[in-house]
């Protein structure tokens, strides 16, 4: 079930789009990959789970293929809550990112199932503000908005 948030901000032209995921358990732990070192944009810090969109294919598609190839699990209930241009585009080239909260999916348990992520993990939103690695702060608030709204 797709929910969708109040955060859209306009598209960046031409720029690529990527889904990310941010899967809350009910104990409030959030599930991060730790970027690997060989990726161009945010080497070796933490950031949800996602991907781009491939040509032709829709956000919603985008999201349940990136989980599932990432992390072995498929958002069943999610709202998007974040639109947003890059935040350093001279740094990491311009994109348009989407976050979703996803609070329910299929799989068992999450795996680190590419190269894309040295590893991953659970955590509380204490933890991931003491991290001196997160990508953005903006992940937290974004979870904090879905937990606030009714």
């Amino acid at each position: 079930m797709r929910e969708t948030g109040s955060h859209v901000f306009a598209s960046c032209s031409g720029a690529p789009e990527t889904v990310s995921a941010l899967f809350l358990r009910t104990d409030g732990k959030v599930l991060l990959g730790l970027r690997a070192s060989w990726k161009r944009a945010w080497a070796d810090h933490w950031d949800a789970i996602g991907g781009r969109v491939e040509a032709g294919e829709g956000l919603d598609e985008a999201l349940l293929r990136e989980c599932r190839e990432e992390v072995g699990l498929v958002p069943t209930v999610y709202r998007l809550m974040l639109s947003a241009p890059e935040y350093f585009p001279e740094r990491n080239g311009a994109a348009l990112h989407h976050i979703y909260v996803v609070s329910a999916w299929d799989g068992e348990t999450a795996e680190n199932l590419t190269d894309e992520h040295s590893e991953i993990g659970w955590f509380s939103l204490d933890e991931m503000a003491a991290l001196p690695n997160l990508t953005v702060a903006e992940l937290i608030a974004v979870v904090q908005e879905y937990r606030a709204a009714p």
